[in-house]
């Protein structure tokens, strides 16, 4: 079965790793990933990530990320959810006046802009809007 929305499939798989306690995650990689995991690692949602290039010893044809996900006190998780907004059938954008605040700031939206991916905060700092897609806390 083909996948149509790989971030929501990449939000999926964190968060079944988180519940299944695992240490590291592993996912296909693109650029719109990386950057979505990048952040996630500058705002101490996960602990580190490295980018594995295709390897014919590890039967690895593509490109994947693998990201070690963050526990504090007796495996309890940093990320308490994960929600993505924009889908595929229902492109949710916002304006530089409507991008939301997550959980009284408590959480980051991650928008895809015309500077790049960036989180709320930067968002507002830029004056810029965009596809809204996800949300973490």
């Amino acid at each position: 079965m083909a996948n149509f929305d790989p971030i929501a499939q990449m939000l999926t798989i964190i968060r079944n790793g988180i519940q299944a306690k695992k240490k590291f995650v592993i996912i296909d990689s693109s650029n719109l990933k990386k950057d979505i995991v990048r952040i996630l690692h500058e705002e101490n949602f996960i602990t580190k990530y490295s980018v594995l290039e295709p390897s014919e010893k590890d039967d690895r044809k593509f490109e994947e990320i693998k990201i070690y996900l963050r526990y504090v006190n007796d495996f309890e998780s940093v990320i308490k959810g994960l929600q993505k907004i924009s889908k595929p059938s229902k492109r949710v954008y916002v304006d530089s006046n409507n991008i939301p605040v997550v959980l009284n700031h408590i959480g980051i939206a991650i928008l895809s802009t015309n500077k790049g991916v960036l989180i709320d905060r930067d968002a507002r700092k830029y004056n810029v809007g965009g596809e809204y897609i996800c949300k973490i806390w």
